[in-house]
């Protein structure tokens, strides 16, 4: 997906002004509970508890969409995938309640000040730190290219001068390319060097494989390759 040009983009300021705004102004559950139809909504509904979890990640999701509006349809598709293969998956308060929790333990990472929860204690997860979003060139990098799932835990390392741009290297040692240098703009790069300067951490890198020209798998830049630091 191409980055949106500045010149349309709402500024990050005022999209935070707005989601801040809504703090005072948001009530239980992120839609209205009278209008609730489907057995999932009257469950949420149904709990004071998970009906103030479902507000609180409807922030948290704004707030994320906005933190990463580079890659927007990644988060939207990951977002949706959640829904219907996790909450909507629930039958009961108990697991909605287990489900919410993680899910904004993933988004935590991303939030500003506005909205970060601190009276709710989440649980350890992996948080989401950054998108690498489809490349513009959908020539050099068609989106229909036959992919593969692929994740890889480890280090990620800055190889911009050899000509790699950003890698995840694993524990065994093996390199697998996250964002090339033809393919790199310059807030994707600020980012990935931000996060292999963070001596120590860990993160897991989850998208689609596909083989380069040595025959090495690398994270396919048609595709959106999410990025999670790994709790210590």
């Amino acid at each position: 997906m191409p980055t949106r040009p500045a010149s349309k983009a709402l500024p990050t300021w005022l999209a935070l002004a707005a989601v801040a705004t809504s703090l005072a102004t948001a009530q239980a559950a992120s839609f209205p509970c009278d209008k609730a139809t489907t057995p999932i909504e009257k469950a949420i509904c149904g709990s004071p508890e998970v009906s103030s979890l479902d507000e609180y990640l409807g922030r948290y999701y704004a707030a994320a969409r906005v933190g990463l509006q580079h890659a927007e349809s990644c988060l939207v598709a990951d977002q949706r995938a959640w829904i219907r293969t996790v909450r909507d998956s629930c039958k009961d308060a108990a697991c909605l309640k287990s489900a919410y929790l993680n899910r904004l333990a993933v988004l935590h990472a991303v939030q500003p000040g506005a909205t970060s929860l601190r009276n709710i204690e989440l649980p350890s997860a992996n948080a989401l730190v950054w998108i690498v979003p489809p490349a513009a060139d959908q020539v050099a990098a068609p989106r229909g290219a036959k992919t593969s799932p692929m994740a890889v835990s480890g280090r990620i390392v800055n190889e911009v001068a050899t000509g790699d741009g950003y890698v995840v290297q694993s524990d065994a040692g093996t390199k697998h390319v996250i964002a090339s240098l033809m393919f790199l703009d310059q807030q994707t790069n600020d980012a990935l060097d931000q996060l292999a300067k963070s001596k120590g951490s860990r993160y897991d890198v989850v998208g689609r494989a596909e083989a380069n020209s040595s025959g090495a798998s690398s994270f396919a830049a048609g595709q959106c390759t999410f990025i999670y630091r790994t709790p210590k």
